[in-house]
């Protein structure tokens, strides 16, 4: 029996041909990231985005759905976003979660072909490992949807939180950044190796929104105070990616990393 197969059997009140429709319109790297509880969960909150179009409520359809596992073990809580791919959802998320103070450990992103994105946070509230803040949580949804419901500015409230938790400790590895052109296909690959700091994710995220680029895909893990991250980019206006945008990327990249958390 496929895993495909394995799946269907095991979701219920979902439409086969939609559990279809999820396994055709993701990537394949997405199925080798995402295990059968999660992918089960996806499919159900899939689900539940599609019924919001028919919603009363004319916004509903905007409205991420958000699904929170702990897993106290690791120290950790996974954040689960499914919603509608818009330009900025990166940095839009990471900036939400920079409000409600908490850090990201680990993120996987990805997008079907249908523009619907499924986001993985792997966050913990600082030095206190699971998310059991209730309040956080809720500040979270709730920037969430300031952020891609009512397009807010938020940036006064980010600072805020990037100022509290300080800069990386003094002597750290300086940032380092590779900018290049995936072979066959017109997306470009960013890789950054750099002190992990608050708000990190939401300065790359904010350059990447600047600089005309789409996020298509996302492996980010923090190591020893060592992030460690990949970005898969696609041009939101379909120009070329040449090398000197590619350059102008990389330039601005290493000038954001190379500020202190508080911007001074």
């Amino acid at each position: 029996m496929s895993r495909q197969q394995r799946i269907t059997e095991t979701v219920t009140g979902i439409h086969t041909e939609e559990i279809n429709a999820h396994f055709n319109l993701l990537p394949e790297r997405y199925f080798v990231q995402t295990n059968d509880r999660e992918l089960t969960l996806h499919i159900g909150m899939v689900n539940q985005l599609l019924h919001s179009i028919s919603s009363a409520d004319s916004l509903g359809s905007l409205r991420p759905i958000i699904e929170w596992i702990d897993e106290p073990a690791r120290g950790l809580s996974i954040a689960h976003i499914v919603t509608w791919d818009r330009a900025g959802l990166f940095h839009k998320l990471a900036g939400a979660f920079s409000v409600a103070g908490l850090n990201i450990i680990s993120a996987k992103i990805t997008t079907r072909s249908d523009h619907i994105a499924i986001d993985t946070f792997e966050v913990s509230e600082p030095g206190s490992g699971p998310v059991r803040d209730g309040h956080a949580r809720a500040l979270f949804a709730q920037t969430v949807e300031a952020f891609l419901m009512g397009n807010h500015d938020l940036g006064a409230e980010i600072a805020a939180q990037i100022k509290k938790f300080g800069n990386p400790v003094p002597g750290a590895t300086s940032p380092s950044v590779e900018v290049y052109l995936e072979i066959a296909s017109p997306r470009a690959i960013v890789e950054i190796h750099a002190p992990d700091r608050f708000g990190l994710l939401y300065r790359v995220g904010h350059i990447f929104a600047e600089q005309g680029y789409s996020l298509t895909g996302a492996r980010v893990h923090t190591h020893h105070g060592i992030a460690i991250d990949s970005f898969f980019l696609e041009s939101d206006a379909k120009v070329a990616l040449d090398s000197a945008r590619l350059t102008q990327l990389k330039s601005a990249l290493i000038g954001t990393l190379s500020q202190p958390s508080d911007g001074s």
